[in-house]
């Protein structure tokens, strides 16, 4: 972990300040207190003391919920992007805002970060090759399981050496780069001719952040390394030499109803939080009790999912959403 606050925006290079004093994770216990600086022009944040790519992945192996997984569970998720209509179920729901949905059948994809693996057991559903790379070696065992191509480790390590793609795709993932400046510039020689990086990640510039200000989810300290907007993203994939092609907002509405939850508990440092414990996606749960009222939990966020769809799509439509999907592409004076 280094020690120094930066003085400087990654994105534009102005001068950084303290935002928020003292903040601290609210979902799974990792002890240590932070603070976010915001950056007085454009807006973007970061979090203090910093994490190295070496703090990764102890820091996931020992607190994010993949160490047991329910693999019917996994399995069943991943057979709902087969059903009818399943565009428009992701849609309503604002779980359209991953970029491997955008894989079009036949292309090459590199999912960067990709968790417990669903997405690329969705894409092997769809017709499309892809390949995985995650810091937590929890996943080893999922990727073991379903014989799918994941590298432990990150794009440093050069991956799949051989291998280049037309697409690549990092969802909920820059935000938790170290560098993200060192990840974009590794993604270009990964990308073939007209290749494409589409990112997913929370977006500073929403209604919900401005309304739940330090209590906001998206925060998540300190797995979240950096806090973007839609200017300060745009800021740096130029400085990268990327092209925006396309930027927008999604909400999903399971956020909002985590939000509802979340502001309700009281907050402690080092205590895991009852909510995001028991919503480990797709983590085995301990007891018949547990798996109960999980049960119950689910069909309360759907109905409440629902209702808050519409007003969720809305903020969408005004670029107000929680999250933004960006499409970059090397751009043509630096290709």
């Amino acid at each position: 972990m280094s020690g120094g606050q930066h003085e400087q925006c990654i994105a534009c290079g102005s001068k950084m300040r303290t935002f928020i004093e003292h903040i601290s994770d609210d979902r799974y216990g990792c002890p240590g207190v932070y603070s976010i600086d915001r950056c007085v022009s454009c807006g973007h944040m970061s979090t203090a003391p910093r994490l190295t790519e070496e703090d990764l992945p102890a820091l996931y192996s020992n607190y994010y919920p993949r160490r047991e997984i329910d693999f019917n569970a996994l399995e069943k998720e991943a057979g709902l992007v087969e059903r009818p209509f399943a565009r428009l179920r992701r849609w309503m729901a604002g779980t359209d805002n991953q970029g491997h949905y955008l894989a079009k059948p036949g292309q090459k994809v590199l999912d960067i970060g990709c968790g417990s693996c669903l997405s690329l057991l969705e894409m092997q559903k769809l017709g499309v090759e892809c390949w995985g790379v995650e810091a937590d070696p929890n996943v080893r065992t999922i990727a073991e399981k379903y014989a799918l191509r994941v590298h432990i480790g990150n794009i440093y390590d050069v991956p799949f050496a051989d291998q280049n793609f037309d697409l690549i795709v990092l969802n909920q993932v820059i935000e938790h780069v170290p560098d993200p400046l060192a990840m974009l510039e590794a993604l270009k020689n990964r990308l073939n001719s007209g290749g494409r990086v589409i990112l997913a990640f929370p977006n500073t510039g929403s209604f919900h952040r401005k309304v739940w200000k330090e209590r906001w989810i998206n925060w998540h300290i300190p797995y979240h390394q950096n806090h973007f907007n839609r200017t300060s993203f745009a800021l740096l994939a130029q400085k990268s030499g990327y092209d925006v092609a396309r930027i927008r907002t999604i909400t999903p509405n399971l956020w909002s109803v985590l939000q509802l939850r979340t502001s309700r508990e009281q907050r402690q440092e080092g205590r895991a939080s009852g909510t995001w414990s028991e919503s480990g996606s797709f983590e085995k749960s301990p007891s018949f009790i547990r798996k109960l009222r999980n049960v119950t939990v689910t069909r309360g966020a759907r109905l409440a999912g629902a209702m808050m769809g519409f007003v969720n799509r809305a903020l969408d439509a005004t670029g107000q959403g929680d999250s933004l999907l960006v499409e970059l592409r090397l751009s043509a004076t630096k290709n």
